[in-house]
């Protein structure tokens, strides 16, 4: 039972650390707004996620930012670091279950375990 969960987890960090900087930096930013209800507080509950770009001598850069935003429009920077590391956490945790899931799923069994037939056996 050991193997199937170390090779699980090993899947599960590898694919889900590729995801993690994949997804949310590059495909969907907007990605962090899953994470609002854990950093957003009442009266500061629409999330938002913000990209400034910044042009200089060493080439462009795009930093991502979590702002949660209340009804008259105050906010509360909630920068990127915590919903990006919450979603990396979630992403691994997800992809570990799924690959777990999938190995037993398809496990055969092991030569000492007896093949259950319907032959008898004299």
């Amino acid at each position: 039972m050991a193997r199937p969960i170390v090779s699980a987890l090993g899947a599960g960090v590898g694919a889900g650390s590729l995801v993690s900087f994949v997804l949310p930096l590059a495909i969907w930013p907007g990605e962090a707004r899953l994470t609002a209800p854990l950093f957003c507080r009442a009266p500061y509950l629409d999330p938002m996620v913000v990209s400034d770009t910044v042009h200089d001598s060493e080439g462009t850069s795009v930093n991502y930012t979590l702002y949660c935003v209340s009804e008259r429009g105050a906010l509360t920077d909630e920068g990127f670091a915590l919903p990006f590391l919450t979603l990396f956490a979630a992403h691994i945790i997800l992809i570990t279950a799924v690959v777990l899931v999938a190995m037993l799923w398809t496990r055969t069994p092991s030569a000492d375990t007896p093949v259950a037939s319907d032959a008898v056996e004299l």
